[in-house]
């Protein structure tokens, strides 16, 4: 972060819990004088499983047009950061984010080590429970609960 205050580090991806878990780490950041750090994670890995690669005949094309997608995925990444953060900074909280191209959990926990990292709010819910209409906690939530060096909070 900018400035070297304390920061809750918040997942986002414009669905209803990550835009729950946004609203929860305002009502922190306001009362404790935190800055907030968006996080949008673009997940490369879903594009085509490493195992399928090897029945893929022309795996240069495959690549471009991962190249592609990723490209098309940061820029809606960046007009949806961007309008995030000025209704943030309406409020005015210092806010920050960064789009990051990898898998969820790797990304969030790489993030979190950032020493003005204090506290990671995120949603709970992962696409199994979502498509099924279960509770519960998702696997990425779920592993970044158990090993995060900082406190966790899981939105609902």
């Amino acid at each position: 972060m900018a400035t070297g205050k304390p920061s809750i580090l918040v997942p986002y991806d414009a669905t209803e819990l990550s835009i729950k878990a946004l609203d929860k780490a305002i009502e922190i950041a306001s009362r404790m004088g935190y800055e907030i750090l968006l996080l949008y994670i673009i997940d490369d890995t879903r594009f085509c499983p490493s195992r399928m690669e090897k029945f893929i005949s022309n795996i240069t094309d495959l690549e471009k047009t991962k190249k592609y997608l990723v490209n098309l995925i940061k820029e809606g990444a960046e007009k949806c950061m961007t309008e995030v953060v000025g209704k943030i900074k309406e409020k005015e909280l210092f806010v920050k984010y960064i789009i990051r191209v990898g898998h969820p959990d790797d990304e969030i926990l790489e993030v979190s080590k950032n020493p003005n990292i204090h506290l990671i709010v995120m949603g709970c819910s992962g696409s199994f429970k979502k498509r099924h209409n279960r509770r519960g906690v998702g696997s990425i939530s779920r592993w970044i609960s158990e090993v995060a060096s900082c406190p966790v909070v899981l939105m609902r």
